[in-house]
């Protein structure tokens, strides 16, 4: 069988399309800053704390100690007295979905926008 002219046609252009179209649906997932940092600890609701204030949250029970930083609009883990230390490396969070996970001290970190409820339904829409 061999390959004609209308083949490498289409071939090309079905590639060109299938390329254009992952580039706009890389685009249209828009990175938006976060406006809410939200604690989790023990699987429960900690607190929700705004990004635009700067503070230091501890979670201290005896055992387990987490020391989380909220500056410049940006959260990170400051200090923790888990072996492994992963959570204190890891980078800033400031984006929403963005996480910073402690699994020894079961401390859970995430960004998200005010909008958007406990169940995960947008407010507005509502």
């Amino acid at each position: 069988m061999k390959i004609k002219k209308g083949d490498i046609i289409i071939s090309i252009s079905l590639l060109l399309l299938s390329m254009l179209m992952a580039f706009g649906i890389s685009n249209m997932n828009t990175k938006s800053t976060g406006q809410i940092l939200r604690v989790e600890k023990d699987s429960k609701l900690y607190g929700e704390f705004p990004l635009d204030q700067d503070r230091e949250i501890v979670l201290d029970d005896n055992a387990q100690f987490n020391k989380i930083v909220i500056k410049d609009g940006k959260a990170y883990m400051d200090e923790a007295n888990c072996r492994d230390q992963i959570c204190t490396h890891m980078k800033e969070i400031s984006i929403n979905g963005e996480t910073i996970i402690c699994l020894p001290n079961r401390v859970f970190l995430e960004v998200v926008d005010n909008s958007v409820t406990d169940d995960g339904i947008d407010k507005i829409n509502r």
